[in-house]
Formats: structure tokens, C-alpha cells, sequence
């Protein structure tokens, strides 16, 4: 993993997956933690969770989060273009003028390594951490292409425990790990390392909390109802989750 930086001492990361419109559910986890007054001081974000974590990282609560997402028409994110200007709308130009430092998670090309973005110009990474490899998307960051970072990294609490995280939460919505779980597949399973990836155990191993937002049928269509839908599924997800978990930091 290219461009993790060296380990600075922070209480607590929050780790946003992957997941396209599903990464609503996101915003629901991070209003459960402002009502428990657990407030991250890292971030790091995959696809879907590379945005929603920007937006958080830059000053904007919850309820400011759910609000602009209820004004925009979420197909136009799926270009390149509208999500870039998104996101020059919407956040600071440079991850150094974050309220919360944030990594980004994208993958290079052609060598598909996973790379860490957390300098620089916000849009372009979180435009590259979003693209969609089987639309063709990909973005050019100087001399580099880059594209979804969910190829080599959908949960990013390696990236926080790396940072020097002292507790990870991590909120995921990948649909692959919810569909597995539906079948009664548990990480914590006699065949979990042959069901999930390798590098999927790894955030497992590296979180302290990993909330799963259930994905209700009526939360995959992107727009107003399902977003509203995967957001209180997301609330009352975490609300459950942290109902029998203390921070020790």
C-alpha cells in the first residue's frame, strides 16, 4: 500500500467503505456518533466513503451532509465531471484545509497497487477513489491514472491503524461482504479467509467496531426516498453497535 504516511498518534478513526449510492447509509453512522460525542480525528474513505468522509472532514456535521445530499441529482455524480464539480462546490480545494485530516483510497494504473492520497487537490482524488472501471472512468493526477480505490482496499482501517489510530470504528456497506453475511457467512467463520478477500480480513482485523448498515431493497434506487431509507438504516445500525462498546481512548 503506496503513500501512507508515517504513523501519527491520534484516539480515533472512522473508516468509510465503498459502495456507490449505499455509502448514504454512512451519514447515518456518523450522526449515531455525534449523539455518543465520538468525534474522529482521522478519516479515511474508499469510493463512496472517500466522499461522505470529505464532506465530514471538512467542518460539516451530519444533518449539513444529509441536507446537501438531499439537493443533489445523484446520477450526474456518476461522470467524472459532475462529481469534481461537486466536490469544488461543496469542499475546501486541498486536504490541508480539512477541519479532520482524511486519506483517500484509489488504485493506480495499469499496476493496480492501492495508493494512499492525503495531499494535494481534494477533488481529483475523491473523483479518482469514485471512479468506476466498467464505465471506463479513470483520472490523471500529474503524470499518474488512477481509478476505484475498492479494487485493493473497500475498507480503509488499515489505513487509520496505520496513521496511528489508538480505536477504529468502521462503517461498511460493500455489497459484496452484505450479501456474503446474508448467507450466514461471518468474518469470525471456520472458512471466513476463504470467503473473503485477504485484504478485506485486514480491515476486520484492524477495526475495533465495524458496523453494518442493513441495505434495504428500497435504499438501492438513488434519490430522495432511498437515500432518506439507507440513512436511518445506517443511525440505527450504529446506535445498536454502540450500545455495548466504550471508546478506551
Amino acid at each position: 500500500m503506496r503513500g501512507v504516511n508515517p504513523a501519527t498518534d491520534y484516539s480515533l478513526g472512522v473508516a468509510l467503505s465503498g459502495g456507490g449510492f449505499r455509502g448514504m447509509a454512512h451519514i447515518g453512522v456518523l450522526r449515531a456518533l455525534e449523539r455518543h460525542a465520538l468525534k474522529p480525528d482521522f478519516i479515511a474513505g474508499t469510493s463512496a466513503g472517500s466522499l461522505i468522509g470529505a464532506l465530514y472532514a471538512s467542518g460539516k456535521s451530519a444533518a449539513d451532509i444529509e441536507e446537501l445530499a438531499s439537493k443533489v441529482f445523484w446520477p450526474k455524480l456518476l461522470g467524472s465531471q459532475g462529481l469534481a464539480d461537486f466536490c469544488h462546490d461543496n469542499l475546501p480545494r486541498t486536504f490541508s484545509e480539512l477541519a479532520i485530516p482524511l486519506s483517500v483510497v484509489v488504485t493506480a494504473l495499469p499496476s493496480r497497487a492501492t495508493v494512499i492520497l492525503d495531499s494535494g487537490e481534494l477533488a481529483p482524488a475523491i473523483a479518482a477513489s469514485c471512479a468506476m472501471p466498467w464505465l471506463l472512468r479513470r483520472v490523471k493526477i500529474g503524470d499518474c491514472v488512477y481509478t476505484d480505490g475498492g479494487w485493493g482496499c473497500v475498507l480503509p482501517a488499515v489505513v487509520c491503524r496505520e496513521r496511528g489510530c489508538k480505536e477504529v470504528i468502521s462503517s461498511d456497506v460493500w455489497w459484496r461482504s452484505s450479501v456474503v453475511r446474508k448467507y450466514g457467512y461471518s468474518t469470525s467463520g471456520r472458512f471466513a479467509d476463504q470467503i473473503y478477500s485477504r485484504q478485506y480480513m485486514g480491515a476486520f482485523r484492524n477495526s475495533d467496531l465495524v458496523i453494518h448498515p442493513p441495505i434495504p431493497m428500497a435504499g438501492m434506487v438513488p434519490g430522495p426516498a432511498g437515500m432518506r431509507i439507507l440513512i436511518r438504516s445506517g443511525e440505527a445500525e450504529a446506535e445498536k453497535a454502540l450500545a455495548g462498546w466504550k471508546c478506551v481512548s
